[in-house]
């Protein structure tokens, strides 16, 4: 198997330098202009990209730099024999597809059906309902939660053993969450290493005292994203509220992908918010009372909406405060509508309010 360089440097001397790192041919520097079109004909859109081809020309996988990723010298020796790693087969109505998610024991690419996994962090492991049985690990697998289905709370959790008590290491049982009387549960998504969240805590804690001591109970929970168990002990000792062990947050955050966040989740599944910060800022302890009636805040009103972390690029009004223009033309460009009234070169978009339940 052979493997050919086609540079993207810019010189001559950027070009000599890398290449004397590989142990593999090149097309010579002063034929880019036959590199650039090997690029177009292969629609080559980012880089690092590793193309390969059969004896025929085939392309054989676009993929080559996941491949190798996540199979090592397998995938050399696969298409050395003019195989493709991956697999795929086609999934039958209703059955989840796992975009991106390769089983690790058959390398089925996406993984369709049902989806396993270890929620252990140092492990990284996905495996098709097929391949359960073949595959000894030395933790416990959970099975993942398909995104575009909605699930009730106790679903929700079940691959969460039990809940840490606020202050101590004692185990509490999860159906705390879903008790007769709960009509909304409170998922604190957050990290030790993540500035905004670390201001954010404080607030909210001094919060959660003041509606518990309240007829308004409204759980918490916290569902870390910490990167190791020091930081995640060290974070929750700030909360007064229960959290996720350490090592059951992955399918919890796989299923809502909302991190950072405080997302608020009605007893029978249902989002009442994915903007519970936001909310908590504008509205304080009012937010966490009508939440634990089972109720969403009302909408404020369009020239009262508050745009958190969004700043105007003209008069830097931070955060923006009412109605919002967006340029996809510039860079991460806003406007307010004060500055939108001026004038800008590109047409602007209005970017509309987001509804309780979006994602951004």
């Amino acid at each position: 198997m052979d493997i050919v360089f086609i540079s993207d440097d810019e010189s001559p001397a950027e070009f000599d330098k890398y290449f004397k790192e590989m142990p593999w041919k090149a097309i010579p520097f002063s034929e880019r202009d036959h590199s650039r079109n090997l690029g177009e004909i292969f629609k080559v859109e980012s880089i690092p990209s590793l193309i390969v081809l059969s004896p025929s020309c085939d392309a054989l996988t676009s993929n080559g730099v996941e491949e190798v990723e996540s199979l090592g010298i397998e995938a050399l020796h696969l298409w050395s024999q003019g195989k493709s790693p991956f697999w795929r087969r086609t999934p039958r109505e209703g059955e989840p597809v796992w975009n991106n998610i390769i089983c690790t024991q058959c390398h089925m690419r996406p993984l369709v059906g049902r989806r396993h996994g270890c929620p252990h962090q140092e492990c990284n492991i996905n495996l098709c309902e097929g391949c359960i049985s073949k595959n000894a690990h030395e933790h416990p697998l959970v099975e993942y939660l398909f995104p575009e289905h909605r699930y009730s709370l106790k679903q929700l959790f079940a691959s969460v053993p039990y809940l840490l008590a606020p202050n101590n290491g004692d185990q509490l049982e999860t159906k705390i969450l879903w008790k007769d009387h709960i009509k909304s549960v409170g998922l604190y998504f957050s990290a030790h290493w993540c500035p905004p969240c670390r201001q954010f805590t404080p607030q909210l804690a001094q919060l959660y005292k003041e509606v518990q001591a309240s007829n308004h109970q409204f759980p918490l929970v916290f569902i870390s994203s910490d990167r190791d168990k020091t930081s995640f002990d060290e974070y929750r000792a700030e909360m007064p509220w229960p959290a996720v062990p350490f090592n059951s947050v992955a399918v919890l955050e796989d299923y809502f992908q909302c991190i950072p966040s405080l997302l608020v989740i009605s007893a029978d599944g249902n989002i009442l918010t994915r903007h519970g910060c936001d909310q908590v800022s504008r509205k304080g302890v009012e937010a966490l009372k009508t939440w634990a009636k089972g109720e969403t805040l009302p909408r404020p009103p369009a020239d009262k909406f508050e745009w958190s972390h969004v700043s105007c690029d003209k008069c830097h009004m931070t955060p923006i405060i009412g109605q919002r223009y967006h340029c996809s033309t510039c860079s991460n460009y806003d406007l307010c509508s004060a500055c939108e009234k001026k004038g800008h070169e590109h047409p602007l978009q209005l970017i509309q309010q987001p509804n309780d339940d979006d994602d951004n």
